[in-house]
């Protein structure tokens, strides 16, 4: 396989945490993987090697995550690298996972959890920061951000929701408020029309008998999005 990259690592780490019953998703407020099942949270950290840097990472996600694991590709000596045993006792004197992925020459990964993170003491949570991922993981439609990718945009909730929005209002027409609430759910709904950041929406009368509509942006924006709407988006 040629140089690896970090996104490299996303895929099969998302389809193992998957097989393992876990929600998976990358690029959630910093953090490059989260996974979710029931009420616990596991965040994931990829690097193309081993760092101080990662390491520091992991200490700070301990502060929001029930585990932390970092992830890296196996080496080409494999578990012959002499630093290999330094990386497994450090990872457990920190309390943090170590996955190695390794790529066959046909570029199919092989997942080893070298160490499972097995905490002895606890650790002070950040209720706020931890909230706000879970929060941010569960507004995601499904996994459109790729782990690891630091360079691309990233499709937020937020943006996510403009943009389940913007395709109502394509498909409907002009719609008030409320009718667009009832497409979607979401309970911000007036509040994205109103901020309306991406200047997707356009707003039509006066306060309180109001609609709105799509506007030229909106339209580009949605032929540019791969965004996946599984709710019904038109009038019945």
């Amino acid at each position: 396989m040629d140089k690896i990259k970090e996104s490299d690592l996303y895929q099969p780490i998302k389809e193992y945490l998957d097989s393992l019953g876990y929600d998976t998703k990358g690029e959630v407020k910093d953090c490059d993987i989260t996974a979710i099942k029931d009420d616990e949270l596991i965040v994931v950290e990829l690097k193309k090697g081993f760092t101080i840097e990662l390491l520091y990472q992991a200490i700070e996600r301990q502060k929001i995550a029930d585990s932390v694991y970092v992830a890296i590709p196996l080496s080409k000596r494999g578990y012959k690298n002499p630093h290999y045993k330094d990386m497994v006792t450090l990872c457990k004197r920190l309390e943090i996972g170590l996955i190695l992925v390794g790529f066959t020459t046909n570029g199919k990964a092989q997942i080893d959890i070298a160490v499972n993170p097995e905490p002895t003491k606890p650790i002070r949570k950040n209720i706020k920061k931890r909230m706000a991922v879970i929060s941010e993981h569960n507004g995601r439609i499904g996994s459109i951000n790729t782990g690891g990718v630091n360079r691309r945009k990233i499709m937020t909730v937020y943006k996510e929701q403009s943009l389940t929005i913007a395709r109502i209002l394509a498909e409907n027409g002009e719609l008030s408020a409320r009718e667009i609430r009832k497409f979607c759910g979401y309970e911000k709904t007036s509040s994205i029309l109103r901020m309306n950041y991406y200047k997707l929406f356009e707003k039509i009368g006066t306060k309180g008998h109001c609609t709105y509509r799509i506007t030229d942006i909106g339209l580009k924006m949605l032929d540019l999005s791969l965004i996946h709407i599984s709710e019904p988006t038109r009038r019945s």
